[in-house]
């Protein structure tokens, strides 16, 4: 389906942005599995009503100062 094809999507671009952040000197914030499991307390449902607003990175920051 295109939703779901457009939400994995912007899952994906979230948990790129999250795998990429690194704390003041330079470490990652969290690990993959780490950033595996807070993406996943996200429903596919959670994601498509914020989408229209909020970027993957603000999403990303979101997930990321739980």
């Amino acid at each position: 389906m295109v939703i779901n094809t457009i939400v994995d999507e912007y899952r994906e671009a979230v948990r790129q942005c999250m795998l990429s952040a690194t704390k003041d000197n330079g470490e990652l914030q969290l690990t993959e599995k780490e950033v595996n499991a807070r993406l996943a307390s996200f429903s596919d449902d959670d994601l498509a009503f914020g989408m229209p607003f909020n970027t993957p990175e603000e999403t990303a920051n979101m997930l990321l100062a739980e």
